[in-house]
């Protein structure tokens, strides 16, 4: 009977551990995705989401292969073999970088030689880093000592050297800045230099002692926390994936129900950390328009969310259009000089004009916006030939006999125009808000 009993509990602590791991697995995907987009800010939110969950124990190496596995049979979020090698790779890159520098890890757990040859990978990567070989510097080589690499798209053993090597320098930085290494470091420098120097080469020094990318010390506010999550789906959404979708519609209507305001969330993210580098594959308009994009996004979901009846938190004040406004998160514009805040007036204006296209897509059958939405979609981002891709370009037609200009149906014109391309992503938006307002029916 006794026996029974501990099998019966044992059954159990694996069922909920396996849960525990599919959980910690998913809730890494979108920081997954956008880092292959090329996001440095979502390589940083990816290093701090497995590390917390590898701290917890509800993450492991094996447990990230077999993860990897099931997604890729998933018909709700759909993982390429390419996306499968890589997501394994880089929760291994993380957990067994955590496994040799931190030493608050439990490292008692056994690895199999393909951890132990990544191990010494991540050994050589760091020494490397810490001759000066930064990814910053590395960067930099690949741009100007050889330019044509630049500008091609990556091989994908290529993609995931990158990534991995991003991702424990990244992981140590993070775990150097929790002890209060990297500022001591830095301090030392400074004080090393001769008293005469300068202080913008105190400044120059210290930037120089970043292993990485510039660890995000920012406090973790309720705003800066969902803005965080919505910034690294916002990635996904540029190249139409579903799983982005999701993510920055669920973490919008969080956002919009704790009463924190569009602009509040835009508020809490820096322009640069919309940046990408890179190959942006799938990815629309120019590396600049990100920041208006995402602002514009944002207040598509408030507005949506609003328009399905959800209930105006009290902390908007019973003014939804301004709720719903969102600045784009820059503090100053190209040019260095203070933006001009728009008035009240003008806010809400904005949000009344965006609410007649939202309540127009709304009033489309659900079946039919539900198709429109599918087929724009971009499920296997692994996959180049099913990959989103931004424009494609044909031999110009022929002029006509009289010397008339050549007439054709341009099918790539809805991927090129970036008008058309965010008109299709609000309206996806949109449909999204509509799916997850319609779980709570369920």
């Amino acid at each position: 009977m006794e026996t029974r009993a501990r099998e019966g509990n044992a059954e159990v602590d694996a069922s909920e551990g396996s849960r525990a791991s599919s959980a910690a697995a998913r809730a890494l995907r979108p920081s997954f995705l956008a880092a292959r987009r090329g996001s440095r800010f979502a390589h940083q939110e990816f290093v701090r989401l497995c590390a917390d969950a590898a701290r917890r124990g509800t993450l492991t190496v094996g447990d990230a292969r077999v993860e990897a596995a099931l997604m890729g049979l998933s018909a709700e979020a759909r993982m390429g073999q390419s996306e499968q090698d890589a997501f394994a790779s880089a929760v291994a890159m993380v957990i067994l970088t955590l496994r040799r520098f931190d030493d608050a890890f439990d490292a008692s757990a056994e690895i199999d030689p393909e951890a132990r040859g990544m191990l010494k990978y991540i050994e050589m990567t760091n020494k490397n880093a810490d001759e000066g070989h930064t990814l910053r510097r590395m960067e930099l080589e690949r741009r100007f000592l050889n330019p044509e690499s630049a500008r091609r798209a990556p091989a994908p053993h290529e993609t995931i050297m990158r990534m991995n090597c991003k991702l424990t320098l990244l992981t140590r930085e993070m775990i150097e800045h929790e002890r209060g290494i990297t500022s001591a470091r830095r301090e030392l420098e400074a004080l090393s230099a001769s008293v005469s120097t300068e202080r913008t080469e105190v400044i120059e020094i210290e930037t120089k002692q970043q292993l990485a990318l510039g660890w995000c010390t920012r406090e973790r506010t309720p705003a800066r926390a969902l803005a965080s999550d919505m910034l690294v789906a916002f990635f996904s959404v540029l190249t139409g994936h579903p799983v982005g979708y999701r993510a920055f519609v669920r973490a919008a209507r969080t956002a919009y129900e704790s009463g924190i305001s569009a602009d509040e969330i835009t508020a809490a993210l820096d322009g640069a950390e919309l940046d990408v580098e890179g190959t942006r594959r799938g990815m629309f308009g120019r590396a600049s328009d990100a920041p208006k994009l995402f602002a514009g996004f944002v207040s598509t979901a408030y507005v949506a969310f609003e328009a399905q009846g959800l209930p105006l938190p009290p902390a908007a004040n019973g003014d939804e259009d301004l709720y719903a406004y969102a600045n784009y998160p820059r503090a100053i514009d190209e040019t260095g000089v203070e933006r001009e805040e728009e008035s009240d007036d003008k806010k809400r204006a904005f949000s009344r004009g965006l609410r007649q296209a939202v309540e127009l897509w709304l009033t489309m059958d659900r079946e039919e916006l539900a198709n429109q939405v599918q087929a724009s979609l971009s499920m296997d981002e692994g996959d180049d030939d099913v990959a989103k891709q931004p424009f494609e370009t044909g031999t110009p037609p022929p002029p006509g006999d009289d010397e008339s200009f050549g007439v054709v149906r341009d099918d790539s014109l809805s991927r090129s125009s970036i008008t058309i391309e965010t008109l299709r992503n609000q309206k996806n938006i949109v449909s999204f808000v509509r799916d997850e307002l319609a779980r709570d029916a369920r």
